[in-house]
């Protein structure tokens, strides 16, 4: 292979034929810097994307979590409350009867936690349902049993427990309560049968049966598995502590303009954040490289003009508060969002409800129409960047292809310009060598 400058005839080929190739390799570098800035485009494409599904998401929050703020007061030691989506301003007077408790069962005193256990079947019953019997192998420790029970399946928990006398397997039921349509017993059964001669039989017996919740709400009473209640009052959790039957306490609910706000918040943010990335592709000035951006794609630009459009889009329905300008929500002349504390009081004074409804709405609401146009933009398979998106991978992929095929004639180009300039080589050095010859001959007819 020809690889250095040319030694019969003094000229440097090897930078001569570097040069031809580049030369030649020009629209192999065009190809290149296309690929970059398609790459440059489908990294902008899919930080959008992953913006947009952001703000689908935070506008999907107000709709589940809502956006009217509740502050939820109550001076009692025996609950707490939580205030959330489908909560409404009031007072209300509580009174917590019973506390949930869970079944638990213990057996009977074991040397250690390696004791054997006699031989036989034990069947157990949680939460009305029963499961598979658990054979009992002669003589194997109260910790192998402990182990089958929690291999089980069951919601019930098996353990070892010594008071520094004793061993003993001890079962707890893993939720409270029992079935409502049931009895306390339900809630943990089991059944004890011996075949075995080794070890001693467990003797399970109940040190706790299983009791519901019952909470009083004015004066409607209400009977749950948990201690956890969030079908008493609508968009409120209670959590109840202790029991305190024949003591009422009072649960204030009033509206809350700044937890109303800091919802609104994240929203607006998630808003602001995808009108960034929008401004920062198509607001175009002399030094913006429009190959590698996005100022060129009318997609991106509808977009934005879709998104600027629904917040002064009116909820269908609604009366007094219809639109996001209507709760505060108002456009800056960057395009971003911000919120007017002012307007936002003044709506939830006139109609604090339409707060979740411009949202929750699940026809019209805000929440569906953001996530309808999200989805029109980045659904797989169907979406306008996704689609936007494959469309320049595969101008990608084809660019590969070319890149490839282009390398190949190149480096064969390459090879015969090599191969041409060797040969010229080696003619001057067959030239230069005959000419040697004869000028010796020359000069040796001539000093005779």
């Amino acid at each position: 292979m020809f690889s250095a400058s040319g030694l019969a005839s003094g000229m440097d080929w090897s930078s001569i034929i570097d040069s031809m190739v580049q030369i030649e390799s020009q629209p192999l570098t065009l190809l290149a810097n296309k690929k970059s800035a398609l790459n440059a485009q489908i990294s902008k494409l899919g930080d959008l994307s992953s913006k947009l599904s952001d703000l689908e998401s935070a506008a999907g929050a107000l709709k589940t979590g809502g956006v009217l703020g509740l502050t939820a007061t109550t001076s009692s030691t025996s609950f707490s409350a939580t205030a959330g989506s489908g909560a409404t301003a009031g007072r209300y007077s509580v009174e917590v009867n019973q506390l949930a408790q869970a079944a638990k069962a213990r057996s009977q005193g074991f040397a250690s936690g390696s004791a054997g256990v006699t031989g036989g079947s034990l069947t157990l019953s949680v939460q009305g349902k029963a499961y598979d019997p658990i054979t009992l192998t002669d003589g194997e420790s109260l910790a192998d049993v402990a182990y089958s029970i929690n291999q089980l399946g069951a919601p019930v928990s098996a353990v070892v427990v010594n008071d520094g006398t004793n061993s003993y397997l001890s079962l707890n039921n893993r939720d409270t309560g029992y079935p409502l349509t049931g009895a306390a017993a339900d809630a943990l059964k089991w059944t004890e049968s011996y075949t075995g001669s080794q070890g001693q039989a467990l003797g399970l017996a109940s040190v706790q049966g299983a009791q519901n919740a019952v909470v009083t709400v004015d004066k409607l009473k209400f009977t749950r598995q948990s201690n956890t209640i969030s079908d008493a009052l609508p968009g409120v959790t209670l959590n109840l502590t202790a029991q305190t039957p024949g003591t009422t306490d009072d649960l204030v609910l009033n509206n809350d303009a700044t937890a109303t706000q800091a919802n609104l918040q994240k929203f607006v943010t998630a808003y602001n954040t995808v009108m960034g990335v929008l401004q920062s592709n198509l607001d175009a000035s002399d030094v913006t490289d429009r190959e590698r951006n996005l100022t060129g794609d009318s997609s991106v630009r509808m977009l934005q003009m879709q998104l600027q459009s629904l917040t002064s889009t009116p909820v269908a329905g609604l009366v007094g508060v219809r639109t996001l300008a209507d709760l505060g929500i108002k456009t800056q002349k960057d395009g971003s969002l911000t919120i007017d504390t002012t307007t936002l009081q003044s709506a939830l004074s006139i109609n604090p409800g339409a707060a979740n409804a411009i949202f929750a709405d699940p026809v019209n609401g805000m929440a569906k129409k953001f996530s309808d146009l999200v989805d029109s933009y980045v659904a797989p398979g169907s979406g306008i960047l996704t689609l936007d998106s494959q469309a320049k991978t595969d101008q990608v992929s084809s660019i590969d292809s070319q890149t490839t095929q282009m390398q190949v004639r190149i480096d064969a180009y390459r090879q015969t310009l090599q191969d041409q300039f060797t040969a010229m080589e080696s003619i001057i050095s067959g030239l230069k060598a005959t000419s040697s010859f004869l000028t010796q001959q020359s000069n040796q007819s001539s000093s005779k």
